[in-house]
């Protein structure tokens, strides 16, 4: 989801960008560098989905006059590498659209708070709630933090943008809120959709790749914990 500019305020652009700062600061610091400085495939991974995200997110569509939707995909980034480096992953590519000129530079932070780190937060507690789960099943995860998952990252996406638009100032009616529900249904499909589709083919025939899919605890087997 990508913000015109020269249509926030300054103060919101700040804030959002300091949230947005903090959040990325945060993830880098905490990473768990040691698990990947000796493992090139997760290196590999890493960068892949980085280069892979900005490369779907030149796919959009212009909804509004200052607003363009386009693929999130940050659900299986986040089951894939995890939320710190998710974080990552969604800045490199963020500046992939600010080279490609898709994106403003003043509206970095506020497009990657509403991009990547909101739809991120959202997968890692989504996966983190699965596993509290008594039913420890394979469809847990990928139904339940795949599927579902990504369908309440458009929703968390969409409430947050609704609550930077009306900060902004941007006249919403009733009447509009309600035409423009029916919007929200047709992202979460297509959102799901990709995502869980994703999710499940890496799950299936390349789980050692799914950083937070824990054959031991969804399918009761022997292998040492992830």
């Amino acid at each position: 989801m990508i913000f015109a500019p020269d249509f926030f305020p300054l103060w919101l652009i700040i804030t959002s960008s300091l949230i947005a700062i903090t959040g990325l600061v945060t993830a880098i610091f905490k990473a768990p560098w040691a698990l990947i400085s000796s493992n090139s495939e997760r290196q590999h991974l890493v960068f892949g989905a980085s280069i892979l995200l900005g490369l779907f997110w030149l796919l959009r569509v212009e909804a509004l006059a200052i607003l363009t939707f386009h693929p999130l995909l940050m659900t299986a980034v986040t089951l894939m590498v995890g939320w710190h480096f998710a974080m990552l992953a969604g800045a490199i590519a963020q500046l992939v659209l600010l080279a490609t000129g898709f994106d403003h530079w003043h509206m970095v932070g506020v497009n990657y708070l509403v991009t990547v780190m909101i739809p991120a937060t959202v997968s890692y507690s989504v996966v983190k709630a699965s596993q509290r789960i008594a039913l420890k099943n394979l469809f847990v995860f990928l139904f339940g933090a795949g599927f579902l998952g990504a369908a309440l990252c458009s929703v968390a996406v969409a409430i947050t943008t609704l609550m930077l638009l009306l900060l902004a100032g941007y006249d919403l009616s009733i009447g509009e809120l309600a035409n423009d529900a029916p919007l929200l249904l047709l992202l979460m499909f297509p959102e799901a959709f990709l995502n869980g589709t994703i999710i499940t083919a890496i799950t299936v025939f390349k789980p050692h790749l799914m950083k937070t899919f824990n054959e031991e605890f969804y399918l009761g087997g022997s292998d040492q914990k992830r």
